[in-house]
């Protein structure tokens, strides 16, 4: 029999996580539920405590490292310690069945060149939300950061609608970090699955190209779908838009040099490419009042 572990972080939000906890703590296909305190400020700590035993195992980080971090103490746990089969990672404001989880551990079994899988996302009313990326050279990737490059050039930067019709799963580069399923054993092979120099955002596509590097690969199940209440948590603890857009910035920078190669003159172009990007945000968010 597979085992499966699910992971979930938490930072100064205890009352998110264990309402996913409350809800899935009855599903047979979970063996195991790894709380991870990402070392809060709050009672967070104390509150996940209270839920401690029986398949629920609680971890508490020595800092809080960001999201990368905290993930990559629990996946350690489930591997090392729970001697599990798949992982699923999911943030706390997701609401998954367990005919999903079913369905990513059966896909994943049945196709040994694949290491990871996701879901279709919905937003909370039922809306379709974003459920991939693909991996762009840089230039393409800032055209996607743009606030007006990203919505003209959509159709050039991401996959078509035609790449999902009719077909139970696709092969996608890089999925929201939202609510996924990775194999242990691709885990073992590739040691840390998260970057831990990030501490927020663009992780997805980080472990996307880590992955793709190593011939590893993603899929996408078109038939399942789970809901995210998107930035629940990340609301709590980054307030602005303007301050989400420079941790953002910051990551992609790390992504560029680290993982595209870029050297001084593109890192120079993305670097000023990204402050139009906030000035953007900025003239939006004071004069037309956008929100996140």
């Amino acid at each position: 029999m597979s085992k499966i572990s699910c992971v979930i972080l938490n930072y100064n939000d205890a009352p998110t996580a264990l309402q996913l906890v409350e809800r899935i703590i009855s599903y047979s296909c979970l063996d195991d539920i790894i709380l991870v305190d990402n070392h809060s400020t709050d009672d967070s700590y104390e509150q996940l405590k209270a839920w401690e035993g029986g398949k629920i195992h609680l971890l508490r980080a020595e800092k809080n490292g960001g999201y990368g971090s905290g993930n990559n103490l629990g996946i350690r746990y489930a591997v090392e310690k729970l001697d599990s089969d798949y992982i699923v990672i999911a943030n706390p404001d997701v609401v998954f069945s367990r005919q999903c989880v079913y369905d990513m551990k059966n896909t994943l079994k049945a196709r040994p060149e694949y290491a990871m899988v996701s879901a279709m996302v919905k937003g909370t009313d039922g809306s379709a939300m974003f459920s991939c990326w693909k991996l762009l050279p840089m230039f393409g990737d800032l055209l996607d950061t743009g606030l007006v490059s990203r919505r003209l050039l959509k159709r050039f930067l991401g996959y078509g609608s035609d790449h999902y019709q009719k077909r139970p799963f696709v092969e996608v580069d890089a999925v929201p970090g939202s609510f996924f399923m990775v194999k242990a054993a691709a885990v073992r092979e590739c040691g840390p699955l998260f970057d831990e120099e990030v501490f927020l955002y663009y992780e997805e596509k980080i472990l996307g190209q880590k992955l793709k590097t190593q011939g590893k690969k993603t899929l996408l199940l078109t038939g399942q779908s789970y809901i995210h209440a998107h930035s629940v948590t990340i609301d709590k603890t980054v307030g602005s838009i303007e301050a989400k857009q420079k941790i953002l910035h910051e990551s992609k920078l790390y992504y560029y040099k680290t993982y595209l190669g870029a050297g001084p003159v593109k890192m120079a172009a993305a670097k000023a490419f990204l402050g139009i990007v906030m000035l953007e945000i900025r003239f939006l968010t004071r004069v037309c009042r956008l929100r996140w």
